[in-house]
């Protein structure tokens, strides 16, 4: 019952169904009681779990969600204006959004830390096509440039962004105190001309698309594992009351585990 047993939670749901992980996530945090600061969650986390955690973890230093169950709702502005204190969030195989980006800038002033990590050519923008993805991506690398100034660290791995619109420009133009910057996998960018040497004049940690991703980003391999759950919204809800959740807290005895 120590809170400061819970101040790092770590979960993936591949051994357990979505639903009991969700229950026991929510537990932990309740545990936590507002002293958590890094939770991640893989392959069961949706938009009232994202809420549960924000309204309760207003001390969130670095949050990271794989493999988002978008459900009823879709929008992350809400959650955000209660993690005023994340330093980092990362997003790994997850259909974002600009509106999440903007959320990110509006609420978090002390965010330095973005990783918006894809499977380059998979179908997590299903079923748009290639160009839509394209387009998408684009908008999010503008959405960065724009509204996260602050950022010293910046991942993009499996960008499906281009050069034409000069996004990348608009990220080095609007991030000037980026110190590390990974496109591995960004095979839609050309980085042969003044646009690579400005990334490498200016960035001190530079990893270019075609470097290996090897020995890196667990999460990846745990959701190849899963790869057709990962390209679909699925929506399923905790309908359990924040009495159940006393019930099953209230002794300390570690009986819902």
């Amino acid at each position: 019952m120590d809170p400061a047993m819970w101040r790092v939670i770590y979960m993936e749901s591949h051994l357990v169904e979505p639903l009991a992980c969700k229950k026991i996530c929510k537990l932990a945090v309740r545990r936590s009681k507002g002293q958590l600061v890094d939770i991640t969650i893989v392959r069961f986390c949706d938009y009232e779990l994202l809420k549960y955690v924000a309204d309760r973890s207003n001390q969130l230093r670095r949050l990271e969600i794989a493999c988002y169950f978008r459900g009823r709702n879709g929008i992350w502005s809400e959650p955000f204006k209660k993690l005023s204190s994340l330093e980092e969030l990362s997003l790994v195989r997850i259909k974002v959004r600009v509106e999440y980006i903007e959320a990110a800038g509006r609420c978090c002033p002390l965010l330095k830390t973005l990783k918006v990590n894809q499977k380059a050519s998979s179908s997590e923008y299903a079923p748009y096509d290639y160009d839509d993805i394209v387009n998408m991506q684009n908008k999010i690398a503008l959405a960065i440039g724009k509204n996260l100034p602050q950022l010293t660290h910046l991942e993009l791995i499996g960008s499906s962004m281009d050069n034409i619109g000069l996004q990348l420009q608009a990220i080095l133009d609007g991030c000037c105190h980026l110190e590390s910057l990974d496109l591995r996998r960004c095979t839609g960018l050309d980085l042969n001309g003044d646009l690579g040497k400005r990334c490498y004049q200016q960035i001190k940690y530079l990893k270019l698309p075609h470097d290996s991703l090897e020995g890196y980003l667990r999460t990846y391999k745990i959701l190849d594992m899963y790869e057709d759950e990962c390209d679909l919204e699925f929506e399923y809800y905790d309908t359990t009351s924040e009495d159940e959740y006393d019930d099953y807290d209230n002794d300390g005895d570690g009986d819902y585990f």
